[in-house]
Protein backbone atom coordinates (compact mmCIF):
# COMPACT_ATOMS: atom_id res chain seq x y z
CA UNK A 1 0.00 0.00 0.00
CA UNK A 2 1.00 3.63 -0.35
CA UNK A 3 1.24 3.89 3.44
CA UNK A 4 2.90 0.64 4.37
CA UNK A 5 5.03 -1.09 1.73
CA UNK A 6 6.58 1.67 -0.38
CA UNK A 7 10.41 1.96 -0.27
CA UNK A 8 10.19 5.16 1.80
CA UNK A 9 8.72 3.15 4.67
CA UNK A 10 11.93 1.22 5.40
CA UNK A 11 14.39 3.29 7.41
CA UNK A 12 18.15 2.74 7.16
CA UNK A 13 20.49 2.67 10.16
CA UNK A 14 24.24 2.31 9.69
CA UNK A 15 23.66 1.09 6.16
CA UNK A 16 21.37 -1.81 7.16
CA UNK A 17 17.63 -2.01 6.93
CA UNK A 18 15.81 -2.01 10.26
CA UNK A 19 12.26 -2.74 11.29
CA UNK A 20 10.09 0.34 11.81
CA UNK A 21 8.81 0.81 15.36
CA UNK A 22 5.18 1.29 16.36
CA UNK A 23 5.88 5.03 16.61
CA UNK A 24 7.36 4.99 13.10
CA UNK A 25 4.33 3.20 11.71
CA UNK A 26 1.90 5.61 13.39
CA UNK A 27 3.09 8.29 10.95
CA UNK A 28 2.90 8.26 7.16
CA UNK A 29 6.15 7.78 5.19
CA UNK A 30 8.08 10.72 3.73
CA UNK A 31 6.30 12.34 0.81
CA UNK A 32 2.87 10.88 1.61
CA UNK A 33 -0.05 13.10 0.47
CA UNK A 34 -0.17 15.81 3.17
CA UNK A 35 -3.94 16.24 2.98
CA UNK A 36 -4.58 12.55 3.61
CA UNK A 37 -6.69 11.38 6.54
CA UNK A 38 -3.98 8.76 7.04
CA UNK A 39 -1.20 11.20 7.93
CA UNK A 40 -1.29 9.46 11.31
CA UNK A 41 -3.02 6.27 12.46
CA UNK A 42 -4.10 5.03 15.92
CA UNK A 43 -1.61 3.12 18.05
CA UNK A 44 -3.44 -0.20 17.70
CA UNK A 45 -3.26 0.00 13.92
CA UNK A 46 0.43 0.88 13.94
CA UNK A 47 1.06 -2.08 16.24
CA UNK A 48 -0.78 -4.37 13.83
CA UNK A 49 1.40 -3.16 10.96
CA UNK A 50 4.61 -4.37 12.65
CA UNK A 51 3.89 -7.93 11.51
CA UNK A 52 4.52 -6.82 7.92
CA UNK A 53 8.16 -6.21 8.83
CA UNK A 54 8.60 -9.24 11.09
CA UNK A 55 10.43 -12.38 9.99
CA UNK A 56 8.79 -15.63 11.09
CA UNK A 57 10.78 -18.87 11.32
CA UNK A 58 13.72 -17.26 9.56
CA UNK A 59 11.68 -16.52 6.43
CA UNK A 60 11.62 -13.13 4.68
CA UNK A 61 9.09 -10.70 6.11
CA UNK A 62 5.98 -9.72 4.17
CA UNK A 63 7.60 -6.37 3.43
CA UNK A 64 10.74 -8.05 2.07
CA UNK A 65 8.67 -10.36 -0.13
CA UNK A 66 6.65 -7.44 -1.49
CA UNK A 67 9.82 -5.42 -2.08
CA UNK A 68 11.48 -8.32 -3.91
CA UNK A 69 8.40 -8.84 -6.07
CA UNK A 70 8.18 -5.13 -6.86
CA UNK A 71 11.87 -5.00 -7.79
CA UNK A 72 11.58 -8.01 -10.11
CA UNK A 73 8.46 -6.69 -11.84
CA UNK A 74 8.44 -4.63 -15.02
CA UNK A 75 5.14 -2.98 -14.12
CA UNK A 76 3.03 -2.63 -10.97
CA UNK A 77 -0.74 -3.10 -11.19
CA UNK A 78 -3.25 -1.91 -8.60
CA UNK A 79 -6.97 -2.58 -8.24
CA UNK A 80 -8.12 1.01 -7.89
CA UNK A 81 -8.68 4.17 -9.93
CA UNK A 82 -7.68 7.82 -9.89
CA UNK A 83 -11.24 8.89 -9.10
CA UNK A 84 -11.09 7.08 -5.75
CA UNK A 85 -7.38 7.17 -4.84
CA UNK A 86 -5.71 9.67 -7.16
CA UNK A 87 -3.22 11.24 -4.70
CA UNK A 88 -2.10 7.81 -3.46
CA UNK A 89 -1.56 6.49 -6.99
CA UNK A 90 0.54 9.57 -7.76
CA UNK A 91 2.57 9.04 -4.58
CA UNK A 92 3.23 5.38 -5.36
CA UNK A 93 4.38 6.40 -8.85
CA UNK A 94 7.09 8.60 -7.28
CA UNK A 95 8.38 5.62 -5.31
CA UNK A 96 9.09 3.29 -8.22
CA UNK A 97 11.05 3.77 -11.43
CA UNK A 98 8.59 1.74 -13.47
CA UNK A 99 5.08 2.01 -14.92
CA UNK A 100 2.07 2.02 -12.59
CA UNK A 101 -1.20 0.71 -14.04
CA UNK A 102 -4.68 0.57 -12.48
CA UNK A 103 -7.52 -1.77 -13.34
CA UNK A 104 -10.37 0.23 -11.87
CA UNK A 105 -12.41 -1.11 -8.92
CA UNK A 106 -13.51 -4.24 -10.85
CA UNK A 107 -17.12 -4.21 -9.71
CA UNK A 108 -18.55 -7.75 -9.47
CA UNK A 109 -21.31 -8.89 -11.78
CA UNK A 110 -24.84 -8.97 -10.30
CA UNK A 111 -25.55 -12.29 -8.57
CA UNK A 112 -27.23 -15.10 -10.48
CA UNK A 113 -30.08 -17.27 -9.27
CA UNK A 114 -32.43 -16.72 -6.37
CA UNK A 115 -31.88 -16.18 -2.66
CA UNK A 116 -32.38 -19.34 -0.60
CA UNK A 117 -35.98 -19.67 0.52
CA UNK A 118 -35.21 -19.60 4.25
CA UNK A 119 -33.41 -16.25 3.93
CA UNK A 120 -35.97 -14.84 1.51
CA UNK A 121 -38.83 -15.73 3.85
CA UNK A 122 -37.15 -14.29 6.93
CA UNK A 123 -35.93 -11.07 5.30
CA UNK A 124 -39.26 -10.47 3.57
CA UNK A 125 -41.03 -10.33 6.93
CA UNK A 126 -39.48 -6.89 7.62
CA UNK A 127 -40.03 -3.44 6.10
CA UNK A 128 -37.77 -1.91 3.48
CA UNK A 129 -34.27 -1.00 4.71
CA UNK A 130 -35.02 -2.23 8.24
CA UNK A 131 -32.50 -5.08 8.53
CA UNK A 132 -28.86 -4.69 9.55
CA UNK A 133 -26.56 -7.25 7.92
CA UNK A 134 -23.17 -7.89 9.55
CA UNK A 135 -20.49 -9.98 7.87
CA UNK A 136 -16.69 -10.00 7.98
CA UNK A 137 -15.59 -12.15 5.08
CA UNK A 138 -14.20 -15.65 5.02
CA UNK A 139 -10.73 -14.76 6.35
CA UNK A 140 -11.49 -12.30 9.16
CA UNK A 141 -12.26 -13.93 12.49
CA UNK A 142 -13.47 -11.79 15.37
CA UNK A 143 -12.18 -12.72 18.84
CA UNK A 144 -14.95 -14.05 21.08
CA UNK A 145 -15.12 -10.93 23.25
CA UNK A 146 -15.31 -8.67 20.18
CA UNK A 147 -18.02 -10.82 18.60
CA UNK A 148 -20.01 -10.62 21.84
CA UNK A 149 -19.84 -6.82 21.80
CA UNK A 150 -20.84 -6.79 18.14
CA UNK A 151 -23.93 -8.89 18.84
CA UNK A 152 -24.90 -6.83 21.87
CA UNK A 153 -24.48 -3.68 19.79
CA UNK A 154 -26.75 -5.02 17.07
CA UNK A 155 -29.30 -5.97 19.71
CA UNK A 156 -29.11 -2.46 21.19
CA UNK A 157 -30.05 -0.83 17.87
CA UNK A 158 -33.54 -2.29 18.20
CA UNK A 159 -33.38 -3.23 14.52
CA UNK A 160 -33.75 -6.73 13.03
CA UNK A 161 -30.34 -8.11 12.09
CA UNK A 162 -28.38 -10.97 10.56
CA UNK A 163 -24.84 -11.48 11.86
CA UNK A 164 -22.50 -13.87 10.05
CA UNK A 165 -19.55 -14.99 12.17
CA UNK A 166 -16.86 -17.22 10.73
CA UNK A 167 -14.14 -19.14 12.52
CA UNK A 168 -10.99 -21.11 11.64
CA UNK A 169 -11.72 -24.56 10.24
CA UNK A 170 -9.99 -26.18 13.20
CA UNK A 171 -12.75 -25.18 15.65
CA UNK A 172 -16.38 -26.17 16.13
CA UNK A 173 -18.21 -23.19 14.62
CA UNK A 174 -21.52 -23.95 16.34
CA UNK A 175 -19.83 -24.09 19.73
CA UNK A 176 -17.95 -20.87 19.03
CA UNK A 177 -21.16 -19.06 18.10
CA UNK A 178 -22.65 -20.10 21.44
CA UNK A 179 -19.60 -18.67 23.25
CA UNK A 180 -20.17 -15.32 21.56
CA UNK A 181 -23.73 -14.96 22.85
CA UNK A 182 -24.15 -13.17 26.17
CA UNK A 183 -26.53 -14.70 28.74
CA UNK A 184 -30.15 -14.23 27.65
CA UNK A 185 -29.16 -12.90 24.22
CA UNK A 186 -30.96 -15.56 22.17
CA UNK A 187 -34.21 -15.08 24.06
CA UNK A 188 -34.08 -11.29 23.81
CA UNK A 189 -33.54 -11.19 20.03
CA UNK A 190 -35.76 -14.13 19.12
CA UNK A 191 -37.69 -13.33 15.97
CA UNK A 192 -35.60 -10.31 14.99
CA UNK A 193 -31.99 -11.47 15.21
CA UNK A 194 -30.16 -14.31 13.47
CA UNK A 195 -26.55 -15.36 14.13
CA UNK A 196 -25.12 -17.63 11.44
CA UNK A 197 -21.75 -19.24 10.75
CA UNK A 198 -20.78 -20.34 7.27
CA UNK A 199 -21.23 -19.19 3.70
CA UNK A 200 -24.23 -17.08 2.73
CA UNK A 201 -25.39 -15.50 -0.53
CA UNK A 202 -23.98 -12.14 0.46
CA UNK A 203 -24.75 -10.20 -2.70
CA UNK A 204 -28.33 -11.49 -2.74
CA UNK A 205 -28.81 -10.55 0.91
CA UNK A 206 -27.32 -7.06 0.47
CA UNK A 207 -29.65 -6.43 -2.47
CA UNK A 208 -32.78 -7.57 -0.62
CA UNK A 209 -35.26 -4.73 -0.18
CA UNK A 210 -35.36 -5.16 3.62
CA UNK A 211 -31.59 -4.78 4.12
CA UNK A 212 -30.51 -1.18 4.60
CA UNK A 213 -27.30 -1.26 6.64
CA UNK A 214 -24.15 -3.33 6.22
CA UNK A 215 -21.67 -3.75 9.09
CA UNK A 216 -18.43 -5.09 7.65
CA UNK A 217 -14.64 -5.39 7.91
CA UNK A 218 -13.94 -2.86 5.13
CA UNK A 219 -12.63 -5.45 2.72
CA UNK A 220 -12.58 -3.66 -0.63
CA UNK A 221 -14.77 -6.14 -2.50
CA UNK A 222 -17.28 -6.22 0.34
CA UNK A 223 -17.69 -2.46 0.57
CA UNK A 224 -18.12 -2.23 -3.20
CA UNK A 225 -20.86 -4.87 -2.99
CA UNK A 226 -22.53 -2.91 -0.20
CA UNK A 227 -22.38 0.40 -2.04
CA UNK A 228 -23.71 -1.08 -5.26
CA UNK A 229 -26.57 -2.66 -3.31
CA UNK A 230 -27.52 0.70 -1.82
CA UNK A 231 -26.68 -0.14 1.80
CA UNK A 232 -25.41 2.28 4.43
CA UNK A 233 -21.94 1.13 5.50
CA UNK A 234 -20.67 0.66 9.05
CA UNK A 235 -16.95 -0.06 9.03
CA UNK A 236 -15.22 -2.26 11.60
CA UNK A 237 -11.79 -3.11 10.13
CA UNK A 238 -9.66 -5.77 11.78
CA UNK A 239 -6.28 -5.71 10.01
CA UNK A 240 -3.84 -4.04 7.60
CA UNK A 241 -5.50 -2.95 4.34
CA UNK A 242 -8.92 -2.91 5.98
CA UNK A 243 -7.83 0.01 8.18
CA UNK A 244 -6.84 2.01 5.10
CA UNK A 245 -10.04 1.16 3.25
CA UNK A 246 -12.16 2.29 6.21
CA UNK A 247 -10.36 5.62 6.46
CA UNK A 248 -10.63 6.24 2.72
CA UNK A 249 -14.34 5.41 2.61
CA UNK A 250 -15.49 7.17 5.76
CA UNK A 251 -13.26 10.24 5.82
CA UNK A 252 -12.47 10.96 2.19
CA UNK A 253 -15.23 9.45 0.06
CA UNK A 254 -17.79 9.98 2.87
CA UNK A 255 -19.67 6.75 2.29
CA UNK A 256 -19.34 4.97 5.62
CA UNK A 257 -19.39 5.30 9.40
CA UNK A 258 -16.48 3.95 11.42
CA UNK A 259 -17.04 2.19 14.75
CA UNK A 260 -15.23 4.14 17.48
CA UNK A 261 -12.25 2.28 18.93
CA UNK A 262 -9.85 2.67 21.85
CA UNK A 263 -6.51 4.06 20.64
CA UNK A 264 -4.16 1.73 22.49
CA UNK A 265 -5.63 -1.67 21.68
CA UNK A 266 -8.50 -1.05 19.27
CA UNK A 267 -11.15 -2.29 21.69
CA UNK A 268 -14.75 -1.39 20.90
CA UNK A 269 -17.84 -1.83 23.06
CA UNK A 270 -21.41 -2.65 22.14
CA UNK A 271 -22.38 0.98 22.58
CA UNK A 272 -19.92 1.99 19.85
CA UNK A 273 -21.48 -0.54 17.47
CA UNK A 274 -24.97 0.70 18.33
CA UNK A 275 -23.98 4.34 17.85
CA UNK A 276 -22.30 3.69 14.49
CA UNK A 277 -25.30 1.80 13.13
CA UNK A 278 -27.72 4.44 14.37
CA UNK A 279 -25.59 7.21 12.84
CA UNK A 280 -25.36 5.41 9.51
CA UNK A 281 -29.08 4.76 9.36
CA UNK A 282 -29.97 8.29 10.44
CA UNK A 283 -27.29 9.67 8.09
CA UNK A 284 -26.56 12.54 10.45
CA UNK A 285 -23.63 13.56 8.23
CA UNK A 286 -25.83 14.13 5.21
CA UNK A 287 -23.97 11.62 3.09
CA UNK A 288 -26.82 10.83 0.70
CA UNK A 289 -25.27 12.80 -2.16
CA UNK A 290 -21.88 11.15 -1.69
CA UNK A 291 -23.37 7.68 -1.55
CA UNK A 292 -25.44 8.34 -4.65
CA UNK A 293 -22.41 9.72 -6.49
CA UNK A 294 -20.24 6.69 -5.81
CA UNK A 295 -23.06 4.20 -6.39
CA UNK A 296 -23.71 5.72 -9.80
CA UNK A 297 -19.99 5.66 -10.53
CA UNK A 298 -19.63 1.99 -9.59
CA UNK A 299 -22.75 0.89 -11.45
CA UNK A 300 -21.98 2.78 -14.66
CA UNK A 301 -21.10 -0.06 -17.03
CA UNK A 302 -19.52 2.30 -19.55
CA UNK A 303 -17.18 3.76 -16.94
CA UNK A 304 -16.16 0.36 -15.59
CA UNK A 305 -15.62 -0.99 -19.10
CA UNK A 306 -13.41 2.01 -19.89
CA UNK A 307 -11.14 1.17 -16.95
CA UNK A 308 -10.55 -2.34 -18.24
CA UNK A 309 -10.05 -1.19 -21.82
CA UNK A 310 -7.53 1.46 -20.75
CA UNK A 311 -5.67 -1.07 -18.62
CA UNK A 312 -5.44 -3.54 -21.51
CA UNK A 313 -4.36 -0.79 -23.90
CA UNK A 314 -1.59 0.42 -21.58
CA UNK A 315 -0.44 -3.12 -20.91
CA UNK A 316 -0.20 -3.84 -24.64
CA UNK A 317 2.01 -0.80 -25.09
CA UNK A 318 4.45 -2.33 -22.65
CA UNK A 319 4.62 -5.79 -24.18
CA UNK A 320 4.32 -5.14 -27.93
Amino acid sequence: SAYLTVPARRRLHHGAASCPTVDDLATAPVGFPPSSSLATVPTYQAADFTYVFTSFHGMPSAYDRVAACDKASDVLVFKTCAEMEGPYIEYVATQYDKPILVTGPLVPEPPHGELEERWETWLSSFPDNAVVFASFGSETFLPTAAATELLLGLEATGQPFVAVLNFPRSVDAEAEVKKCMAPGFEERVKGRGVVHSGWVQQQHILRHRSVGCYVNHAGFSSVVEGLVAGCRLVLLPMKSDQFFNAALLARELRVGTEVARRDGDGWFGHDAVRDAVNAAVADAGGGDDDERKWREFLTDDAVQRRFVEEFVRELRKLVL
